[in-house]
């Protein structure tokens, strides 16, 4: 009864977020980046299945959001979850995984606004061509080019990663503590999570790795992606 209760409760908050996402009105154009990062980061969560936790799922979340703005991480991060669970299983946790992903995109796309604004700032007090293209600031856009070339940059979105992974991870352990061990009170929750803990290490350590491996590369595609056609923040 509690999963049931605590599921619906995250369905209403999904509704919410969704309808948010609806007055953001976004362009087919603005879609499909979003929809072409969710489809490859589905592909690999399926295929590191053998592998427990270890995906590139949470990475490419973290690029939508960056790069095209917090309501294009919080779709791709909804449908990842979604779509992967028809080949991994579906049940109540689909919904978790949907809220849970869809906070890490919305989340990077804000960290993509400061980051954005920070080196704005820092590009006209230095006398820097922001190289402006785009005047949102709701993501990595007219200063993608200045920001990746910083190693304080690739650093900040990095730690964000790895840390929203096992944010990621501690939610989907409250949804067990609430299904199974709830009765047993603070320390059901504390070994719950502390069960947790090593697969949501393993996951933290994959984000880095595929963070690692992409951010500067497929960051600077996109970036040129947008500029050519004119895809905006959503």
């Amino acid at each position: 009864m509690n999963l049931l209760i605590s599921s619906i409760f995250v369905g209403v908050l999904l509704i919410v977020m969704i309808i948010g996402f609806e007055r953001a009105k976004p362009r087919p154009r603005d879609l499909m980046p979003v929809v072409v990062l969710a489809a490859l980061a589905v592909l690999g969560r399926v295929i590191t299945m053998p592998i427990p936790n270890f995906q590139p799922a949470t990475a490419l979340i973290v690029l939508a959001g960056l790069f095209f703005g917090k309501h294009a991480g919080l779709l791709c991060g909804m449908l990842v979850a979604l779509v992967s669970n028809m080949f991994m299983g579906q049940g109540p946790w689909t919904l978790w995984q949907m809220m849970a992903w869809g906070l890490v995109g919305y989340g990077s796309g804000l960290l993509g606004q400061q980051i954005s604004a920070s080196f704005a700032n820092s590009s006209s007090d230095t006398g820097l061509d922001p190289l402006t293209s785009d005047k949102s600031t709701n993501s990595l856009t007219s200063t993608a080019p200045i920001a990746q070339r910083s190693l304080a940059f690739q650093i900040i979105v990095i730690v964000y990663g790895a840390v929203a992974s096992l944010l990621f991870g501690a939610f989907q352990d409250l949804q067990f503590f609430i299904a199974f061990t709830w009765e047993a009170g603070w320390s059901g929750l504390i070994a719950t999570l502390g069960m947790g803990l090593p697969l949501n290490l393993i996951h933290a350590a994959s984000t880095l790795i595929f963070l690692l491996l992409v951010l500067i590369p497929w960051g600077r595609k996109l970036h040129r992606l947008r500029i050519k056609y004119g895809i905006r923040s959503i």
